[in-house]
């Protein structure tokens, strides 16, 4: 694996796009001052993830960006492509190529891409760890870094080895996994709070839920009760309603008979007075058919008389044609007294006309008077007919209006009755919140001051509690760190041996503050042994040892004492079963200072161990040390008891000040509950005042709508009782026909009989006339003719006569059957109005009669529809279905006393707050839910421990090889950069290879001094070389970068460089800045870069190991191509 190639644009001083094709082996890169190799060292660090503008020689990323020069504009962008070889497959990825590409913005913005593709920083820094290259890129050595290496802290040249190692990806799971270990401390310091809270807030609403169910049961029951006492009294009614059925339908039957007679009797009214109407109708033709032939006989009497009269004459005067002189004298006197006679008929008939015409004036007047009686009695009938409906109607609505009036007096009295009592529990419940409101007054004080005495303890006991959690937490977190690091054989098997077994002799003996470490290295193993009384219980115990160690308790003094000499038994303190043991162990074991007084003292006294306060025991051929665990263990013991001691005062802190916070809460609970029930009891007052002033508004405005329905009600059956009063004298009488008529008969006859005698008169005067004038011209033979003439006339009288009186004979029987048919029907009349009244009368005292039983059984409909209305609307029951569920014993007071039992029950149970089971639910749903996260959280947080554990170890274990190949590496190559010297790695602290920093010794030949700043610039670089060197042989990376790491080196350790480079180059790819020729010479691969005209950077190529080709000679010819055409920028112009 090694670089392929590199392309540039953008970037720095390369303007345009430049592209450096790489080759396995040492590859060098030339060029005078500031053309622009170090940019191309910055562009693969850049590439690479390198995220510090310091380190790129900026103040910010975009100066990386060509900012331009006199020749050229400013660009936009930058971007870098490096192309690896990964044919060898150390990446694991499916290419044999691997492109990456970092592009950046003037905007701001950047991107990177592997083969094209956008990925995330993250991304490329873990591809590239595969292979060992790290965040800290240390294959690339810029200029001045080797300084910083030496004079870094211990802790940061770990890094490098780190890297080199690979460790940096378990440092960062690591670094993971201690994120979400504080994150989850936090969290269960959380949820346990929240449990705490919780579990405060479970039993007060267990019990609300509980009174809440029980409310909810009593109150199903209530309701129940309710609908059946409803269908118990819609049964009742029902029952009431049926046994008065009887006498309803009877009293109904006997009003319908009633009424269906008076319509009857309506229509017989009717009927008779039709007929009466015709009856006179009838006689007044008659009477007229009579009156004319009484004029026809008259008018035939008449012509009969003068046909008569004119035969005798006509007779006479043929008779006394012979006396005709005396005849015409005597017709002469006849005509005189004949006309005398007719003025004085004339006269008369005139006289007699006018009165026959006032007659029939009379008697047209009193038929019309009669035609308008008949009528009105007619119009009467019919008005009598819908008075009777309306009077019906008048009484039905009065009886409605006094059932209504009467219920809507006991609804205004019982609406009076409640704004009463409403007005006096105002006026109570107004005291009532008077005396609450000044009771609590006190009380509320009181709580303020405990509250604000509470509130200054809180933020103490706060503190407190912070700290001791503080306490608490690092107890649990150095607990799990000693029980990771004394988890041992001897624990596991005390643990299941804790009957017999006292102890682990580690935990059975303790030393002196800061002599922990020289106790473990005494004890040694043995601090794991497992420590028994009786040696058979060891024996018996034995074969389940798996690898523990077993004691027994007892022992003698010491085998010998050296004078002088502090013994390790005098620094430390033992349980009293286990001293005997200790001193076993412990004897002819004394205490130095420093290692080498600990051997000295051992070489005079060989038989003796000596131990040091860092755990370093010198024995009899033995030099045995303490393990980083053991004293650590000490340490975390030490820190546990100083932990335990900082609880304790943190808890006897804090008891007081939360018995007193507690004490407060109580005494604020007791007000607080006290001024609870008394808001409550205000709260109630307040809540019935305002539902009594609602109702109280309510009943005002209910007695005021009764009122204005009564007064309403009160002026209808006024207007009701008016209109029957005015409507009762109309349908009692019907008026009396007026008197029958009679016609002007005789004056007619008068009035006809002068007109006969007129016209008597008249004829006879005229034959007087025509004889006196026929004697004045007799003719015998005219006489005789004008007799028979006469005669003929005569027979046709007698024969009109005849006529006349048969015709006048038949109209007056017809005239008298009319009158009599005429007075038939007024009787009837009569009879049937009679009957009429008879029975109204009749109806209307069966009205009277069934009045109150109309007004009781429209009260019993109405209470049976609102009980019906109340299962229907009420609680949603069918009113049959509900009264069919009903058993016997389902009595309305057996029910009523039930409810009241309840309600009781109900009342009993006081403030319910309903919504407490839902809230019990969720509070118990919630704490069940976050008791399950509690224990997910404290296995996640086990879990992540000992991911911790694990990683730890497995950085230990690789660390630890890596360090110790990398110190092998360094001593040799050391040596080989310093003939004679003497250079080595050394573990600041070698008991804990997880945190240990690395320090460096060396010695060039031929000097004494150790201290690295005591040595020269080029031994400082070659210090430096070695160690870097030392970590490239140990952990390989595919390539090497170097930037100007030679310039402080003479020839002979520039030579020493270059020959260590040249063991490099058959398996590794170094590419190297530099301006030194002999280091060029080793090269197989040159580059040049140079700076042109227009202020960027170009770049040739040369091979140095083509055959043919001497090195010297390709060198010469690219220092020529480079050094030559270079011109020295204007200052504006570099980069």
């Amino acid at each position: 694996m090694f670089l392929r190639s590199l392309q540039i644009r953008g970037f720095k001083s390369f303007a345009d796009k430049t592209v450096l094709e790489f080759a396995p082996g040492v590859s060098v890169i030339i060029g005078p001052n500031g053309s622009g190799k170090s940019n191309l060292v910055d562009a693969i660090s850049w590439v690479l993830g390198e995220q510090g503008p310091r380190a790129l020689r900026g103040g910010q990323m975009a100066d990386v960006i060509f900012a331009g020069s006199p020749a050229r504009p400013q660009l936009g962008m930058a971007e870098v492509k490096l192309v690896i070889d990964n044919s060898a497959g150390i990446i694991p990825v499916p290419m044999t190529e691997i492109e990456i590409s970092r592009a950046i913005f003037r905007s701001g913005e950047s991107e990177y891409r592997i083969g094209g593709q956008i990925v995330r920083l993250l991304d490329v820094q873990e591809l590239l760890a595969e292979s060992g290259i790290g965040r800290a890129l240390h294959t690339i050595v810029s200029q001045g870094e080797l300084d910083t290496i030496l004079s870094n802290r211990p802790e940061d040249r770990r890094q490098y080895v780190e890297e080199a190692a690979g460790i940096a990806k378990h440092r960062k799971r690591k670094e993971r996994a201690e994120r979400k270990l504080a994150g989850l401390d936090q969290d269960l310091l959380r949820l346990q709070d929240v449990l705490a809270e919780l579990k405060r807030q479970l039993k007060p609403l267990r019990q609300q839920a509980e009174m809440a169910k029980r409310h909810e049961e009593l109150s199903a029951e209530a309701d129940a009760i309710s609908a059946r006492l409803a269908a118990a009294r819609l049964r009742s009614l029902l029952t009431e309603r049926d046994r008065r059925t009887g006498g309803w339908e009877e009293g109904l039957a006997r009003r319908k008979e009633a009424r269906e007679r008076l319509d009857a009797l309506d229509e017989k009214v009717q009927g008779v007075a039709d007929e009466r109407a015709r009856a006179v109708w009838a006689l007044q033709e008659a009477e007229g058919t009579l009156r004319q032939a009484q004029e026809a006989k008259s008018g035939a009497e008449a012509s009969l008389r003068h046909a008569v009269e004119q035969e005798s004459v006509t007779r006479q005067a043929l008779a006394a044609e012979a006396t005709r002189g005396f005849r015409l004298q005597t017709l002469e006197d006849d005509a005189k007294r004949l006309e005398a006679r007719l003025a004085e008929v004339s006269a008369e008939l005139t006289q007699r006309e006018v009165e026959l015409e006032q007659a029939e004036i009379g008697f047209r007047q009193e038929q019309e008077q009669r035609r308008q009686v008949d009528e009105e009695r007619r119009r009467i009938s019919e008005e009598a007919a819908a008075h009777r409906a309306e009077m019906e109607t008048l009484r039905r609505s009065l009886a409605s209006h006094d059932r209504d009036r009467g219920r809507l007096d006991e609804q205004l009295t019982a609406v009076t009755q409640r704004r009463t009592a409403a007005d006096a529990e105002r006026d109570r419940l107004t005291e009532e919140i008077e005396r609450l409101d000044a009771e609590t007054a006190p009380l509320s004080e009181r709580r303020s001051l405990l509250e604000r005495e509470r509130h200054g303890l809180a933020d103490k006991v706060a503190e407190l509690e912070e700290a001791f959690r503080h306490h608490g937490h690092r107890r649990d977190v150095l607990t799990a760190r000693l029980h990771d690091i004394e988890e041992t054989p001897g624990s596991r098997f005390l643990d299941g041996h804790r009957g017999r077994a006292i102890g682990l002799l580690g935990e059975l003996v303790q030393a002196e503050d800061g002599w922990e470490a020289a106790l473990a290295a005494g004890l040694g193993q043995l601090a794991d042994a497992v420590v028994y009384l009786h040696g058979s219980d060891a024996v018996a115990d034995a074969p389940e040892g798996d690898g523990a160690i077993l004691a027994i308790a007892g022992g003698g003094p010491a085998s010998f004492v050296i004078q002088g000499e502090r013994t390790l038994l005098s620094i430390v303190a033992a349980d009293p079963s286990a001293r005997g043991l200790v001193c076993t162990v412990l004897k002819d074991i004394y205490l130095a200072d420093t290692v080498q007084e600990a051997a000295d003292k051992h070489a005079r006294n060989p038989k003796a161990a000596f131990v040091t306060r860092d755990g370093v025991l010198v024995g009899p051929a033995v030099i045995r040390t303490t393990r980083r665990g053991d004293s650590r263990a000490a340490e975390i013991r030490r820190e546990l008891a100083v932990v335990d001691h900082d609880l304790a005062q943190a808890r006897a802190a804090l008891r007081p000040k939360q018995e007193r916070v507690e004490q407060i809460q109580r005494e604020i609970a007791g007000l607080a509950e006290r001024i609870e029930e008394a808001d409550a009891g205000i709260t109630r007052a307040a809540e019935r005042l305002s539902r009594l002033e609602a109702e109280l508004a309510s009943l005002g405005k209910e007695e005021e709508i009764l009122t204005q329905r009564l007064g309403g009600m009160d002026d209808a059956a006024a207007a009701w009782r008016d209109r029957l009063a005015q409507a009762e004298p109309i349908t009692h009488e019907l008026p009396e026909l007026p008197r029958l008529a009679e016609p002007p008969i005789q004056a007619r006859v008068a009035v006809e009989t002068l007109r006969r005698d007129r016209s008597s008169l008249e004829s006879r005067l005229s034959g007087v006339r025509v004889e006196r004038e026929s004697l004045a011209a007799q003719d015998p033979a005219a006489l005789e003719a004008a007799v028979d003439a006469a005669g003929a006339d005569r027979t046709a009288a007698e024969r009109l006569l005849a006529q006349t009186e048969a015709a006048l004979e038949e109209a007056t029987v017809m005239r008298n059957a009319a009158a009599a048919a005429e007075r038939a029907a007024t009787e009837d009349e009569a009879q049937v109005n009679r009957e009429w009244r008879e029975a109204s009368t009749q109806l209307e005292r069966l009205r009277e009669e069934y009045e109150d039983e109309d007004r009781v059984r429209g009260d019993l409909e109405r209470r049976i529809r609102d009980a019906e209305r109340l299962l229907r609307e009420g609680h949603q029951r069918e009113p049959q279905e509900a009264v069919a569920e009903l058993s016997v014993d389902d009595t309305v007071e057996s029910l009523e006393k039930r409810a009241e039992l309840v309600q009781r029950r109900l009342g009993l149970l006081g403030r319910v707050n309903l919504l407490a089971t839902g809230e019990f639910e969720v509070v118990q749903e919630r704490h069940d839910f976050l008791a399950r996260e509690l224990d997910d959280v404290r296995k996640a947080r086990r879990d992540l421990l000992e991911v911790i554990r694990r990683i730890e170890d497995e950085i230990t274990v690789t660390f630890e090889s890596a360090y110790r190949d990398v110190a092998a590496e360094f001593e040799r190559l050391f040596k080989e950069l310093f003939p004679g010297g003497e250079g080595r790695l050394i573990a600041t602290e070698p008991g804990d290879l997880l945190n240990t920093g690395i320090e460096i010794e060396a010695r060039p030949g031929r000097k004494r001094v150790k201290r690295i700043s005591l040595l020269s610039g080029g031994e400082r670089a070659l210090t430096a070389m070695a160690f870097l060197f030392a970590i490239f042989r140990a952990r390989p990376s595919p390539f090497y970068l170097m930037d100007e790491v030679e310039p402080a080196l003479d020839d002979v350790n520039l030579h020493r460089f270059l020959k260590l480079l040249e063991g490099f180059a058959s398996d590794s790819q170094v590419l190297i800045v530099t301006h030194q020729k002999r280091t060029m010479e080793v090269a197989g691969m040159m580059y040049g870069v140079s700076m042109g005209k227009d202020g960027t950077s170009k770049v040739v190529a040369q091979r140095l190991d083509e055959p043919g080709t001497p090195v010297r000679v390709g060198i010469e010819s690219v220092i020529e191509r480079v050094v030559v055409p270079a011109v020295v920028p204007e200052p504006d112009a570099v980069h």
